[in-house]
């Protein structure tokens, strides 16, 4: 069952999209800068005029205000009250919730606890580091037990150590709340680790929305250039060695690939985050390794794209630029590869 409907919505930036998010999923809409997101989470929340049709859990909210969607939206600008408590700042996102003040303080305490907040319950917001302000926020965001809760790159602000814990955070809590969570960001990395489903969004359209790997590999590459193409070098298959794995001969390696119904297959297709590498030798057997020299080194948007020359062949990996600094990777030097077994795709 669809928890969120869009049918044909547009207005001045978005061009009449349509698309279903599922009750209970967490559904991340990526992008580039501009493309419409933080447009397109407003249009749901009432906040913008549109066109076309909305659905929250069923129900058309096209004439509803903001208040009555039972939304939650957690903002890129975290709009905590200064002079406020934790506590305080959680349970104002009640004032408009019909119950007691018992109720609403155990609310607060249950979702402070859920959150590991409750040691900050009195502490302001100014005094808390920036990871501890999200929390506050999410939990804010939370405490009324929305169907929906949206979010506008809530993480794009914080360190790459921190974002990814919170990452982990967030898909626990939506797993334990099971709240239907629209999360739209630029940062495809987020979007890999968090969705449920994925959605690709360009000037306004919505390009694709489908399975994730499927939109990685498969993907339109019409206005998505932030989304990397896959590697997909030729290979030759030697046998198919059964439990569904085929084995194939690349660049003078051997390469465990998984196939499907024993079909022989050309070509294998892997993901350039599936790519890793180091200039320190991995430990274990030799399948699915390669070795060569670094060709490429290209920072933007905080990852690193990192060609490697492999026996005349050239493969893409990539990485964070924090993870990149850390392998001190420069122009010809030496490197040893892992192709993630799960993710390569025989084509």
């Amino acid at each position: 069952m669809a928890q969120i409907g869009l049918k044909d919505v547009r207005n001045g930036v978005i061009k009449g999209i349509s698309v279903d998010i599922l009750q209970g999923e967490l559904f991340v809409m990526v992008g580039p800068s501009g493309a419409g997101k933080t447009t397109l989470l407003n249009m749901i929340a009432g906040l913008v005029p549109y066109e076309g049709h909305i659905f929250i859990d069923g129900a058309c909210v096209d004439k509803l205000p903001t208040f009555k969607r039972k939304i939650g939206y957690l903002f890129q600008d975290l709009l905590l009250f200064p002079h406020m408590s934790v506590a305080r700042n959680i349970f104002m996102a009640l004032k408009r919730v019909a119950a007691g003040k018992r109720e609403k303080g155990a609310r607060v305490s249950d979702i402070m606890a859920l959150l590991n907040l409750a040691s900050l319950a009195d502490r302001l917001p100014g005094t808390l580091s920036g990871g501890e302000q999200q929390r506050v926020a999410l939990a804010r965001a939370l405490v009324s037990s929305p169907k929906v809760l949206l979010l506008d790159e809530p993480f794009s602000n914080l360190d790459f150590r921190t974002a990814r814990h919170l990452r982990l955070e967030l898909k626990r809590v939506q797993r334990e709340l099971k709240t239907t969570m629209l999360f739209v960001t630029h940062n495809l990395e987020e979007a890999e680790e968090l969705g449920d489903r994925m959605g690709v969004i360009s000037g306004g359209e919505l390009e694709q929305a489908g399975e994730i790997d499927e939109i990685m590999l498969q993907g339109k590459r019409s206005q998505c250039g932030f989304l990397e193409k896959p590697n997909v070098f030729c290979c030759r298959y030697e046998e198919d060695l059964g439990n569904g794995l085929a084995h194939v001969r690349w660049a003078g390696k051997s390469l465990f690939v998984p196939q499907e119904d024993g079909k022989s297959f050309s070509r294998v297709a892997i993901h350039p985050k599936d790519v890793y590498v180091s200039p320190h030798r991995p430990p274990g057997p030799p399948v699915n390794r390669f070795e060569g020299r670094v060709e490429r080194l290209e920072l933007s948007r905080g990852m690193a794209r990192v060609t490697v020359r492999v026996a005349g062949e050239r493969i893409l990996a990539l990485m964070t630029i924090e993870e990149a600094e850390a392998l001190s990777l420069s122009i010809e030097d030496p490197v040893y590869g892992i192709l993630k077994l799960r993710a390569l795709h025989g084509c």
